[in-house]
């Protein structure tokens, strides 16, 4: 039986998450992208009692059912700005699940303006340039670093040597 692989594909807004994720998820036998944003859009409305972080956690759940259905690569592309973001993830999966986490990282440029060019969607303007200020402060503690900025291809085949060559 081929090993269960959970990655945290994380970066900035715009770097390319869930274009690599769900490339990533097609070429593996059984894959699954689980889209950060979709889960976000879940919530309508919310008032000031309701907790923070439910994706991480609903991620977490989606990922034990799709394990447990077989699937060999669950993906998770989301904003993890540090390593305190990671942990409602990791408690919400099973106990001894392994997780790893690879960062797409680009220049700000590039992350600017491919978010800018992102259709039917409202501009994420300066919490773009905060995102990835945080990240970048962040990044020695969220997993292996991909640079991101070059053609989606060549991107997939990295991300696929920092999983293949990370510990399981």
């Amino acid at each position: 039986m081929p090993p269960r692989r959970v990655v945290l594909l994380n970066g900035p807004a715009g770097v390319g998450k869930t274009t690599i994720g769900r490339r990533l998820a097609e070429r593996s036998r059984n894959g699954v992208c689980i889209e950060g944003d979709a889960l976000r859009n879940f919530v309508v409305s919310r008032d000031r009692h309701r907790p923070r972080g439910l994706a991480f956690r609903a991620a977490g759940a989606l990922t034990d059912v799709y394990l447990d259905a077989g699937f060999e690569l669950v993906l998770f592309d989301f904003v993890f700005e540090g390593e305190h973001h990671l942990e409602p993830f990791r408690r919400s999966v099973s106990a001894g699940t392994a997780v790893q986490v690879v960062t797409l990282w680009a220049p700000l440029s590039v992350v600017t303006a491919r978010e800018a060019a992102r259709p039917g969607r409202a501009r994420l303007g300066a919490r773009v340039e905060e995102c990835w200020s945080s990240i970048q402060r962040n990044l020695d503690a969220l997993g292996a670093v991909v640079p991101a900025a070059g053609a989606v291809d060549d991107v997939v085949r990295e991300v696929e040597r920092a999983i293949d060559d990370s510990p399981q």
